[in-house]
């Protein structure tokens, strides 16, 4: 009798759990690119405040919840397979073996993750710097109206303004297959984040003679015009 209890119990949890779930999927169905850059912004700088005061002692719980908050706006799926150029195309993985292709997912799968890290965390350490910064999403153009009716790729513009410069951050934004936009790309003024990632892969993948299982092993989540263009960024703050 006490095994059935606990099914039961188990089953309504479990049941419970997929309701919520569907319920978020919902509702984020029915935000469109601006609003759910908008509120994902009031959410981290809700973040960025309640951390001044404790990540210093706990700078995981400060990542843990960023990437609560960054996960379900990123499609770091697609994200990645664009830094990867031609190596994250359905071409190239048609091009190999069915050993070779077994292997490839699974480094796929090992280099999505070392990706979102190495992101999240690159990304956390500048919004640190952060401190009562006016930041606004601009409204739709006809253009990205068009695209969200459109179901097509979407830029989304946010304006940060400093005490001595103002910075644009553009997100390129996508719906998945359930509705949900998400973020394809990121542009920092007139660095293309995704290009810039790009560009280190190949050259990694040129430096390890093509092995990809190596250059997942030493991938450094850096490059030295985004590091550079946010200092410049702080120092601006």
């Amino acid at each position: 009798m006490m095994d059935l209890r606990f099914f039961r119990q188990a089953a309504v949890l479990f049941l419970s759990l997929l309701m919520a779930q569907q319920l978020v999927a919902a509702q984020l169905n029915t935000l469109s690119p601006h609003q759910r850059i908008d509120e994902t912004t009031t959410q981290l700088l809700t973040l960025i405040s309640d951390a001044k005061g404790y990540f210093e002692q706990d700078p995981q719980r400060f990542y843990g919840e960023l990437s609560t908050i960054i996960d379900p706006l990123v499609d770091f799926k697609s994200f990645t397979r664009s830094v990867m150029g031609d190596y994250g195309t359905k071409a190239y993985y048609k091009s190999l073996s069915k050993a070779q292709r077994s292997q490839y997912k699974k480094d796929y799968g090992r280099f999505v993750n070392r990706f979102q890290e190495g992101l999240i965390n690159t990304y956390g350490k500048g919004l640190l710097a952060f401190s009562g910064q006016k930041i606004v999403v601009e409204p739709a153009d006809e253009k990205a109206l068009s695209g969200i009716a459109a179901a097509k790729s979407v830029e989304v513009i946010q304006k940060i303004y400093g005490t001595e410069k103002n910075f644009t951050i553009t997100y390129k934004m996508r719906p998945n297959k359930q509705g949900v936009w998400l973020i394809r790309n990121v542009s920092i003024e007139s660095i293309n984040v995704g290009q810039l990632y790009r560009n280190q892969f190949a050259s990694a993948m040129d430096k390890n003679k093509g092995n990809f299982a190596s250059v997942i092993d030493n991938w450094v989540v850096e490059a030295k015009d985004l590091d550079e263009e946010s200092e410049s960024i702080k120092e601006s703050l």
